[in-house]
């Protein structure tokens, strides 16, 4: 019996080894599980307050098709139709809230992270997000329907377009703008992980404008080059923010750096100030004072 639990004994650490190492990813998982679910409901709860508007939703997104006739090919193409918009919208609303739960998700991979400055990237990725839709639906989108809808019609040939496939690509394009309209946040996060440096970004300068101008022509499939510019001119200053963002975040690191080398400097300079001047008291032999003739008699006798 003895023997029997002294065996127990010894075998009960091994099984609490075992589930504390297996806990922290069960952790995760649960973290994980109910960040999910916090993005899932603000997106239904964004997709329902959209149905409210839906007429004047979807008067607003069939705009930039000039006046293109749509159609759906089955009973339930209308509903998907509407379902498909407010879901659409619902995403739209709920990214400061999906960018938030992101950031709280990596906030161990991440430097000196903060609760504020996690909301402050939610804000901003938020807004800046609202401004790349607002840049794809005004700029870029328009255009580019302009030129898939009508380049390619003759007298024979007419585009007809069901209107899901039509809110597919439109879904996509703004998604798109919104992406890359990102760049500084995701620099910025990126630099939080790892620390980046503006001479470093500047090298990849010329990769960023052969990448610009791909997706210039995927996003706006034109022939003119002013329409290319239009997509290319934002990409590029988009990374140039970056690069100021990120040379003022690490920017006081590097003061405290070049404070630190100067105090040691200075602790250096007067340290070896002080060797010369023992040296220079050692080696110099003390003088003592010799009467001289100018010294009076009674001075001398006294």
């Amino acid at each position: 019996m003895r023997k029997r639990a002294k065996r127990l004994l010894t075998q009960r650490p091994a099984k609490t080894s075992l589930s504390s190492e297996k806990l922290p990813l069960v952790e995760h998982l649960k973290e994980l599980r109910r960040r999910l679910l916090y993005v899932a409901a603000c997106v239904v709860v964004g997709a329902a307050a959209a149905y409210g508007f839906e007429r004047q939703l979807v008067t607003v997104l069939l705009r930039p098709s000039h006046g293109q006739d749509f159609i759906y090919t089955s009973p339930l193409g209308g509903i998907n139709f509407l379902f498909g918009i407010c879901l659409d919208i619902g995403l739209v609303i709920a990214t400061p809230v999906i960018i938030y739960q992101v950031l709280a998700f990596l906030r161990p991979l991440m430097r000196d992270t903060t609760r504020r400055f996690l909301l402050l990237a939610a804000g901003a990725a938020g807004a800046v997000a609202l401004a790349g839709i607002a840049f794809g639906y005004f700029i870029g989108l328009p255009s580019a329907l302009h030129f898939l809808l009508h380049q390619f019609t003759t007298i024979q040939i007419r585009p007809l377009i069901t209107i899901q496939s039509y809110m597919q690509f439109v879904g996509l394009y703004l998604l798109g703008s919104a992406l890359l309209f990102q760049l500084p946040l995701i620099l910025v996060i990126t630099n939080r992980i790892k620390p980046l440096t503006p001479s470093g970004l500047f090298k990849y300068e010329r990769h960023l404008i052969a990448a610009a101008f791909i997706i210039a022509f995927i996003m706006n499939p034109t022939p003119n080059i002013i329409g290319q510019l239009v997509v290319v001119g934002p990409i590029i200053a988009m990374y140039q923010v970056s690069i100021g963002l990120i040379w003022l975040i690490n920017r006081p690191a590097t003061l405290t750096r070049i404070e630190l080398l100067r105090q040691h400097d200075a602790e250096v300079q007067a340290r070896r100030l002080n060797q010369e001047l023992r040296r220079l008291a050692v080696s110099t032999p003390a003088v003592v004072p010799q009467a001289t003739n100018d010294t009076p008699s009674s001075a001398m006798n006294v």
